[in-house]
């Protein structure tokens, strides 16, 4: 094993072993499994401006307002949102969104409220307790993750720690061996 291997062998576990204890922080000490309270939310409504679907959810805003919002795609249920959205000309939109927190692409000034409950006309198309259901089964994974990073690092440190130990062991009685028989 080259000096290189057995470096980056190293610093792969010890970014796995990082790795693992920023998640387990973050799962213990994040309220409600990151996803904000109902009553934390601010209701808003208007008519739709415009609506742009992209890879991690739906992007639209109301005509003559200051906000952009985002429904995002861990919610689930973005083809139905985006649908009611564009199809909903003339007709009043209600959504729940985070006002505190927002965000903003780079390559736009734009920023982007998340949404977490959708109306049209009384009508629910994605109700908070749908969203949040979807929001943590996605977080499921979350514990397979975490002991993968916190066995995995240690495994690998382990491992490059044994096979350089016989790679530089076995090089060492080959030495050995040679200088007895030169003798």
């Amino acid at each position: 094993m080259s000096k290189f291997t057995y470096y980056r062998n190293l610093i792969l576990a010890a970014v796995c072993v990082a790795l693992g204890i920023s998640i387990s922080y973050v799962q213990l000490t994040q309220k409600n499994g990151g996803f904000p309270y109902k009553k934390e939310l601010v209701s808003r409504d208007g008519y739709i401006d415009w609506v742009q679907e992209y890879d991690y959810g739906i992007r639209f805003a109301f005509v003559d307002d200051n906000y952009n919002f985002n429904y995002p795609s861990k919610s689930n249920g973005q083809s139905i949102v985006y649908d009611s959205l564009f199809n909903s000309k003339g007709k009043r939109v209600e959504v729940l969104f985070e006002p505190r927190e927002s965000t903003k692409p780079i390559y736009t000034t734009k920023e982007f409220h998340d949404v977490f409950e959708v109306k049209i006309e009384q009508n629910v198309i994605r109700s908070y307790a749908e969203s949040e259901k979807a929001w943590k089964s996605d977080n499921l994974l979350m514990p397979f993750i975490l002991v993968l990073f916190l066995i995995g690092g240690p495994y690998i440190w382990w491992k490059t720690k044994k096979e350089y130990k016989n790679a530089n062991g076995n090089y060492m009685d080959q030495i050995t061996a040679s200088e007895i028989r030169e003798r």
